[in-house]
């Protein structure tokens, strides 16, 4: 009924995310598999082919990430709240037990793969103490959820089977959007399914919020039309300068093609680890990825203070060095670089860019 509203509330949840729809990260795709496993299993009526596509989809949500695994927990908690009784119980479980299978295999058959997927994420550190102030900042910036929450308390409407599944969902899903956001290195995308289970109550509670504007007479629906529409642009837009500024940002500049051409032109070695196509384009050099390097050798989820050796012994093999400004922030590499015998030049085609050209001192 309200779908066209739907989908852009839907859109919004983009602007309290980091921009999560526009950036280059598995947790759009994973949540898409997600939601449609879990839609193809609350309508699979004893479907045996639907079934199967909607655990087959909530694999291959946990493959691109896998805290997507908690989506499998939400039939659990439906039946543990709406339904009862041992055999929807039992059917319940099957989307859970196919993920661990799914791993088991995964273990057995590639263990470095099981590593890089499960090992690595879990040995990140949960800063627990944050979970008030995540928790607060979740329910206090979106303040439709708040709205959605009243309307379910004065309504006398049937809680319809739409509106069941959603409970289930916001009971798993926020509690687990609040906890990837704690760990190490997690950020405002990590809320994006707690967001979108909390703008899909207050999507089904529409009905009850625009019957209960209707009944209002003179200022008083004024007032409270105006209140709805302050809260839906205040739950999507109260952090729109952060996304502005994700939006404008980028890695280099239109120097580009000069860092490459400096490249291209010395004989001795240059390497551009926050960038290595630079290097690749301009000699052919295809060296290592300081922030996969930096992934790959995270203590507790975080990057490591100093350079892993593979990276200083590339560093140490260099004679030039290109460093990119970019919004990430890598003061590892710099004090490698000065503790390598390293130091900025003042080289005029790059004066002022995103680009600095580092070189050895002589000895």
């Amino acid at each position: 009924k309200y779908w066209f509203v739907a989908f852009a509330l839907f859109l919004g949840v983009n602007l309290r995310t980091n921009l999560i729809f526009l950036s280059a990260q598995p947790d759009c795709v994973a949540a898409l598999f997600a939601v449609g496993g879990l839609c193809l299993w609350t309508e699979r009526r004893d479907s045996l082919l639907r079934s199967a596509c909607a655990i087959g989809l909530f694999v291959c949500a946990v493959l691109f990430k896998q805290t997507s695994a908690a989506f499998t927990l939400i039939p659990i908690v439906y039946v543990l709240i709406w339904k009862r009784g041992l055999q929807n119980l039992f059917a319940s479980l099957i989307p859970a037990v196919s993920i661990l299978v799914t791993l088991g295999i995964i273990r057995f058959i590639w263990p470095q793969v099981f590593h890089a997927m499960i090992t690595v994420p879990g040995s990140i550190e949960v800063n627990y103490g944050h979970v008030p102030l995540i928790s607060g900042y979740l329910i206090a910036t979106f303040p439709i959820f708040l709205i959605a929450l009243l309307a379910k308390r004065f309504s006398r409407d049937v809680t319809d089977e739409r509106e069941r599944w959603i409970w289930a969902a916001m009971t798993v899903l926020v509690p687990a959007s609040i906890w990837t956001t704690c760990k190490s290195g997690g950020g405002y995308s990590s809320l994006l399914v707690g967001y979108l289970a909390m703008t899909a109550l207050f999507v089904v509670k529409l009905d009850s919020i625009l019957e209960w504007m209707a009944a209002l007479r003179g200022w008083r629906s004024f007032l409270a039309a105006s209140g709805l529409a302050l809260a839906i642009l205040f739950s999507f837009l109260v952090q729109v300068d952060r996304d502005l500024a994700l939006l404008f940002l980028r890695c280099g500049d239109e120097k580009y093609d000069t860092a490459v051409d400096f490249a291209r032109r010395t004989p001795d070695r240059v390497i551009s680890p926050q960038d290595p196509t630079i290097a690749y384009r301009g000699a052919g050099y295809f060296g290592r990825s300081l922030f996969f390097e930096l992934d790959a050798h995270a203590v507790n989820g975080n990057w490591p203070s100093e350079l892993p050796e593979s990276m200083q012994r590339e560093v140490a093999e260099a004679k030039y060095v290109v460093q990119v400004r970019s919004y990430v922030p890598t003061p590892m590499f710099e004090q490698a670089l000065v503790k390598d015998n390293f130091y900025p030049m003042d080289f005029v085609a790059l004066r002022g860019s995103g680009y600095t050209l580092w070189t050895r001192r002589p000895e």
